[in-house]
């Protein structure tokens, strides 16, 4: 399985899998272990840092919902929902809301979100 640890260009902070070499639950040892959080599939790790971020960085949502992770409600600029995007887990930008496209499986985001 794929372990998970952000990267991109440095320039916008986005994360995203990526797998690393070793066996299967490799984490990196030269870390101390609050820096590193398993994800619901025990072979998969986050940074610590990437929970509760909005964002599916486990891929199965594990790091955002519980019984792995206990996040805080949305914040401002978020809409809780059942949400249908992979990228999110239980919240949306409210950037989404109203946008004529399905983000929730229930359609909050375009009946009952205020929008941005």
């Amino acid at each position: 399985m794929n372990k998970i640890f952000p990267q991109g260009d440095g320039n916008d902070g986005a994360a995203g899998a990526k797998a690393l070499p070793g066996g299967e639950g490799d984490m990196p040892q030269s870390l101390p272990s609050f820096l590193v959080a398993r994800c619901g599939d025990p072979s998969s790790w986050i940074y610590s840092d990437q929970k509760c971020d909005g964002a599916n960085n486990c891929g199965d949502c594990s790091d955002e919902l519980s019984p792995v992770t206990a996040c805080p409600p949305c914040g401002p600029g978020w809409w809780r929902c059942p949400s249908t995007v992979f990228g999110y887990c239980g919240c949306i930008p409210r950037s989404l809301c109203r946008d004529l496209v399905q983000h929730c499986s229930d359609w909050s985001d375009e009946y009952s979100c205020p929008g941005p």
